[in-house]
């Protein structure tokens, strides 16, 4: 990366502010299109088909339990293997990078390809994904947002002529605006974005006034079509004033950095195990639909984003047993590996916060039958979300922040550092010799691995 003159600084960054205004405002709207696109696969799909309407989060609001779904409904896995045939047939013939979870092929794109993203996968991305998930496919919504917010920058910066440097930053501050529509995160994504290309808690902080910058104008953008406030609602007795509950919420930490290594290892040898199938790519999602709907057919619960679900967590009202729990937390882990892992087009975030959640539910529930009545439920939960999530992608720092805008839960703001910092540092030396220590293979462990930076002698 070559060294500018002050002149030359300046006038790029006001050119670099300007452009992530602009990024910001398609990120939002992009948002608002893909959520769209994602309903209208999801009423076509598996509530057509299956007749299966996954719990939202508006639903989950005036629920005090998780909704007890009938077993055997033989047309979720015919749904879920639709929605994977559909899915691998699009980006196997047209856009074979679309596969996966969306951020981690941003991630490569800035690492590795100089900002390149190839416009058809916008279009790709945004179908296959709507339909993977509206079938569904167990996977988030947020990575392919990123995954086409990041595409549009890419493209804009290419009819620009911008630098190669600058298309990099435009694929940042496009991933940033995306995310921060989907979660309603300003702050949290905008240092997501900086933060997750390094698996070591190092930043790009030269891109961060841009990705604030988009952030902000993505959140803006979608709140005017969805609604000002929190992604999920918090009860306002959810806080911190008890220095014991620490214990628990150091407990957690623990818990949540053994799943959090758990995560990749799964994901990936699944992944690797679909690779080796000697069949074509174009099917292998309809393969891994198949079992995800075999499984579904048991679980119905952890069908989709799983948002529903997380909003009863989170409230504090999931009113289901420590081993229905447990069991759920374990298929949500096993059913996001074989939506994506097997060529599914989908994010990774949403079903780990699922996870966490859960567990922090299972742990606290399970402390309740040991005789200690003062556990707070939704509070565990919430950090579990942060907790997991952190320590399996390896950016802290992002989700924190994240979790506690997701949710408006700042009082919890002291036992999520913990929690989140001790599952970091579980997950960072339990996967120390592992293949895949993260959850996003595109990360390097620090800037001085990075094309990005190999020719700057400033550093």
């Amino acid at each position: 990366m070559p060294t500018l003159q002050p002149h030359s600084q300046y006038k790029r960054a006001a050119r670099m502010f300007g452009l992530s205004l602009v990024m910001g405002a398609i990120g939002g709207l992009g948002a608002v299109l893909f959520l769209q696109m994602l309903d209208l696969a999801q009423t076509w799909l598996l509530g057509a088909i299956a007749h299966v309407h996954p719990l939202t989060i508006h639903q989950a609001l005036s629920r005090d339990a998780i909704p007890a779904a009938s077993h055997w409904n033989w047309w979720i896995p015919v749904s879920t293997t639709l929605g994977g045939l559909i899915s691998g047939v699009l980006v196997y013939t047209f856009a074979p990078e679309a596969e996966g979870h969306g951020t981690d092929g941003a991630v490569k794109a800035y690492h590795q390809l100089g900002g390149y993203i190839r416009p058809r996968v916008i279009l790709i991305k945004s179908i296959a994904s709507a339909v993977t998930i509206g079938s569904g496919g167990v996977a988030g919504r947020e990575g392919p947002t990123a995954q086409i917010a990041a595409g549009v920058g890419s493209l804009i910066g290419r009819l620009l002529h911008l630098s190669e440097d600058e298309k990099r930053l435009m694929v940042l501050t496009g991933m940033a605006a995306g995310l921060s529509a989907i979660f309603k995160s300003p702050l949290g994504t905008a240092i997501f974005a900086v933060e997750v290309l390094y698996s070591s808690m190092a930043f790009d902080g030269r891109a961060l006034p841009f990705t604030l910058t988009s952030a902000a104008i993505g959140f803006a953008v979608v709140c005017l079509f969805t609604g000002w406030g929190s992604l999920f609602t918090v009860p306002p007795s959810v806080g911190f004033d008890n220095p014991v509950e620490l214990v628990w919420y150091a407990i957690l930490g623990i818990v949540s950095g053994l799943m959090a290594a758990l995560l990749p290892t799964v994901f990936y040898r699944l992944r690797d195990g679909f690779r080796a199938i000697p069949l074509p790519n174009h099917i292998k999602p309809a393969i891994g639909g198949l079992i995800v709907g075999l499984l579904g057919m048991f679980v119905p619960q952890i069908l989709a984003g799983g948002y529903g679900v997380m909003q009863l967590a989170v409230q504090g009202t999931v009113g289901v047993g420590v081993l229905f729990l447990l069991l759920l937390s374990v298929f949500k882990v096993l059913t996001l590996s074989l939506t994506i892992g097997s060529g599914g087009s989908g994010g990774v975030f949403a079903p780990s916060l699922f996870v966490g959640a859960l567990l922090g539910v299972a742990m606290a529930t399970l402390l309740q039958h040991l005789g200690v009545t003062d556990v707070p439920v939704a509070g565990l939960a919430l950090v579990g979300m942060a907790a997991v999530f952190g320590g399996a992608a390896r950016v802290p720092i992002a989700t924190m922040v994240m979790v506690a805008e997701m949710t408006g839960g700042y009082k919890l703001m002291a036992p999520t550092m913990l929690a989140v910092v001790i599952s970091y540092m579980l997950q960072v030396w339990l996967t120390r010799k592992a293949r895949y220590p993260s959850l996003y293979e595109a990360q390097l462990e620090g800037p001085e691995l990075s094309p990005v930076y190999k020719d700057d002698s400033t550093r």
